[in-house]
């Protein structure tokens, strides 16, 4: 419960336009960190690792695409707020 709040308070310091370039830059680092290590690990579970049930492998590789898609979004609501700071 907690991890969810912390992750959470990384990911809104990051798209802030209030905080210094430097902390926005760290914070996204560690968010990539921590989705990358996620997303790699439910990918090795689903096609690594022998001996699990159909239904356990399915699970793992739709909690992989989740986690996948949420990286995605985050990463883009970087880039665009990263556009906005570069218009005049």
């Amino acid at each position: 419960m907690w991890l969810d709040a912390l992750l959470q308070t990384f990911i809104d310091v990051a798209q802030s336009e209030q905080t210094s370039r430097t902390i926005r830059i760290i914070c996204t680092i560690f968010i990539s960190i921590l989705f990358l290590i996620g997303i790699v690990s439910l990918f090795l579970l689903v096609f690594v690792i022998e001996g699990q049930s159909l239904f356990r492998r399915v699970a793992f590789l739709l909690l992989g695409l989740g986690i996948l898609a949420y990286y995605l979004q985050f990463l883009k609501a970087v880039a665009d707020r990263r556009k906005r700071a570069k218009k005049p």
